[in-house]
């Protein structure tokens, strides 16, 4: 028999009595929060706590479908499937977030809600967006495919119940990887020597995050950049060969784009010009601001010479509400050093022949995209508007409890963004002259409204400069 509330009282005395009961009540009502039923429920049971992004844990899992039309169960509470499972991420999985994303590895692969068969998976929280945090991947996960990216994850909303506690909406997503159903390249062998295996395949990222172990870091001399940090991800492990080759790769890369003459076309003997163009679409479209810093990818396959941009991954900064939407990504970043590192994507930008490329694919794919990614989206806040009120129900921090107010206001951001550049890339001139006027006097722009570094080296031409039109002239020596 259990002590009477008497005993309990005069055992811990009254105060810690009280105490210890507003805790007890604070857990029941977290614990009491349960799934909705309107979206697929993944089931896991761990051995140990999950403490670690690098170290496995031993689990098992199944996934019940919740009667929805498509999907099927994966085991069952008698008979789960084996799994391991870690911590993923790096500002949210170190940062203050109760909500953590994870990765997982299965013993074996499975075709996970209609998903293509395979081992690994990611079940990413976005505890860190609030109102837009669930649609910044799904919108441009969406474009990717819209837009002709070779391989963009797919994901699908599922609500997790882990060890019995119901964790809230989760996204099962595919993950960058190399594999025929995901990057479909080589796959270089670790600490490879042989001069013809190590051109590829290659799976890179440029990232934001220190992991010095672990990435190519060139001399940025003779560039704007303040850093350029490539992880390499696949070969994880590199032999002196394969480290040089990659390192010469991207010193290469950076010494053909950080060329006075934006007419010359070396650069593109490493960088896949439509690929770049493609993925830029999608995040400039998104206003997605921490592109070309960090989580963004590159691949290049066995014999070929080109980098690729993509897949898609981690749109963290999509939707925002704090960058003009009457400026480009790039040009936000290098207005705003103190905050942002500029990047790569600003001296790319000057390039006439992607110029052209991005106009072109503008041209020819915005009337059709966005009346799709806005039925898409809507359909999308529709489909996990339940288990988002449970959500928010559990982490009232985080997300949101009304997916129709979130979902318009993301459309706002992208109409405002829509109009822009429909100014921008329609024609040459309109909006320009406004758009520059905020600009700081003493710089210099094309009259594409991109701002120009190197003033010794411009040619005769009309251009812009404190929100004016200007002529320079360039007298033969």
């Amino acid at each position: 028999m259990g002590m009477t509330v008497e005993k309990t009282m005069k055992t811990i005395g009254t105060k810690h009595f009280f105490l210890l009961l507003l805790l007890n009540m604070a857990f029941s009502a977290a614990r009491a929060v349960s799934y909705s039923g309107t979206l697929p429920v993944v089931f896991i049971n761990t051995t140990s706590a999950i403490e670690s992004k690098t170290d496995y844990v031993d689990a098992t899992f199944y996934l019940d479908p919740m009667g929805i039309d498509g999907y099927e169960a994966i085991g069952s509470a008698d008979d789960p499937f084996p799994l391991k499972i870690r911590g993923r991420g790096n500002y949210t999985w170190y940062g203050p977030f109760e909500k953590k994303a994870y990765k997982i590895k299965l013993e074996s692969g499975l075709p996970l809600l209609g998903m293509p068969k395979n081992k690994h998976f990611a079940l990413l929280a976005h505890a860190d967006g609030g109102q837009t945090a669930f649609f910044r991947n799904t919108a441009g996960f969406e474009l990717g495919r819209l837009v002709g990216l070779e391989f963009t994850p797919q994901q699908r909303p599922v609500e997790l119940v882990l060890n019995g506690d119901y964790r809230g909406l989760y996204f099962l997503t595919e993950t960058v990887r190399v594999g025929q159903r995901r990057v479909n390249i080589a796959e270089q062998q670790n600490r490879e020597t042989d001069p013809e295996l190590i051109t590829g395949g290659w799976l890179v990222e440029i990232d934001n995050v220190n992991e010095s172990w672990h990435q190519i870091i060139p001399s940025l001399a003779g560039t704007e950049l303040t850093r350029f940090r490539v992880t390499y991800h696949s070969p994880d492990t590199l032999s002196t060969a394969q480290r040089q080759y990659l390192s010469n790769q991207i010193k290469s890369m950076l010494r053909t784009v950080y060329v006075a003459d934006k007419n010359d076309t070396e650069w593109e003997q490493f960088i896949d010009l439509d690929a770049l163009a493609r993925y830029y679409l999608v995040v400039e479209m998104l206003d997605h601001v921490e592109a070309f810093l960090g989580s963004c990818y590159l691949y290049k396959d066995r014999g070929e010479m080109a980098w690729k941009f993509g897949p898609l991954w981690d749109l963290g900064h999509a939707f925002n509400g704090w960058h003009p939407k009457n400026r480009f990504l790039y040009q936000y970043k290098h207005e705003t050093s103190a905050d942002w590192d500029i990047c790569i994507m600003e001296e790319l930008a000057k390039f006439p022949r992607l110029q052209e490329r991005i106009k072109e694919l503008w041209n020819d794919l915005s009337p059709t995209i966005y009346p799709t990614l806005t039925t898409y989206l809507r359909n999308f806040a529709a489909q996990i508007a339940d288990a988002a009120a449970c959500d928010y129900e559990r982490w009232p921090d985080y997300g949101t409890a009304d997916t129709n107010v979130a979902v318009k206001y993301c459309l706002n951001l992208l109409e405002q963004k829509q109009q822009f550049l429909e100014n921008q890339w329609s024609s040459d001139y309109s909006g320009i002259e406004k758009i520059v006027e905020k600009q700081p006097n003493h710089s210099i722009y094309d009259l594409q409204g991109r701002r120009l570094n190197r003033h010794e080296n411009l040619k005769s031409g009309i251009y812009l400069k404190g929100g004016k039109k200007i002529l320079i002239r360039k007298t033969a020596k």
